[in-house]
């Protein structure tokens, strides 16, 4: 069974990666997520789709 979010749902991918906050749910199964790179002292903003078996539920005590 996939996995369901819901808006402001805090995830990661299976393989790791930064912690990303689910903005938008589509039919698809599809999940536009958003985080920030740090580069320096400079957070830029970034985004992107995923499938729900691509995502799992943050930790969110990290």
């Amino acid at each position: 069974m996939p996995n369901i979010f819901k808006t402001g749902d805090v995830v990661k991918l299976r393989s790791g990666g930064p912690k990303m906050t689910v903005s938008d749910g589509a039919a698809s199964g599809m999940y536009l997520c958003h985080w920030f790179n740090k580069d320096g002292d400079v957070w830029t903003p970034q985004h992107a789709g995923f499938k729900s078996d691509q995502l799992i539920a943050a930790d969110q005590s990290t």
